[in-house]
C-alpha cells in the first residue's frame, strides 16, 4: 500500500494507474461512476490531489482520492474491486491515509445515504455524520451525507 503524490509522478507511470483506477470505479460503482478516464487523469494530475492505492501482489485492488490544502482534505473517492470488497481493503487504505495527516487536519466525505456498508465503514475509522446534502446525487437521485473526522 502507498501514499501517493501523483501530481509529482511522471506521465508514463501515471496512465497505468490512470486506467487502473478508472477501471476499478466503473466496476466497483454499480450506479456508474461519474468519472471518465480523462477525469481520472485531470485529477490525478492536479496539485493538491493525493491518492492511496493498494495492490495485492502486482494488481491494483483499490484507492482513496483526496484533496489536501493546508489542514482541510476533501475524500473524493474510494473504491475497491469487487472481487476484494468486504475484506478489509478499504479500511487499510482510508486509516492509511489518516494516519499520513497532520494533527487539526479536518477530513470530509459525502456518502451516499442508502449505502450503509460504506457509511459503517468510514464511522469505524473516526466520521461522523454532520450534515446532508439535498439532491447531490444523480443516477439514481439521493441525498448524501456530509461525514468529518477530526485529526
Amino acid at each position: 500500500m502507498q501514499n501517493l503524490r501523483v501530481q509529482m509522478a511522471t506521465e508514463a507511470e501515471l496512465i497505468p494507474l490512470v486506467k487502473a483506477c478508472a477501471r476499478i470505479a466503473t466496476r466497483a460503482y454499480s450506479s456508474g461512476t461519474g468519472w471518465t478516464l480523462k477525469d481520472f487523469q485531470a485529477d490525478m494530475g492536479a496539485a493538491h490531489r493525493v491518492y492511496t492505492v493498494i495492490y495485492n501482489g502486482n494488481q491494483l485492488v483499490g484507492y482513496v482520492g483526496a484533496v489536501k490544502v493546508l489542514d482541510q482534505v476533501d475524500i473524493t473517492g474510494v473504491a475497491v474491486d469487487p472481487a476484494y470488497q468486504r475484506k478489509g481493503w478499504a479500511f487499510k487504505m482510508i486509516s492509511r491515509l489518516i494516519t499520513s495527516l497532520e494533527a487539526n487536519t479536518q477530513v470530509f466525505l459525502e456518502v451516499r445515504k442508502s449505502n450503509l456498508a460504506a457509511r459503517h465503514l468510514y464511522q469505524r475509522v473516526g466520521f461522523t455524520a454532520i450534515n446532508v446534502r439535498k439532491a447531490y446525487y444523480t443516477h439514481p437521485d439521493e441525498d448524501a451525507i456530509l461525514m468529518k473526522l477530526s485529526i
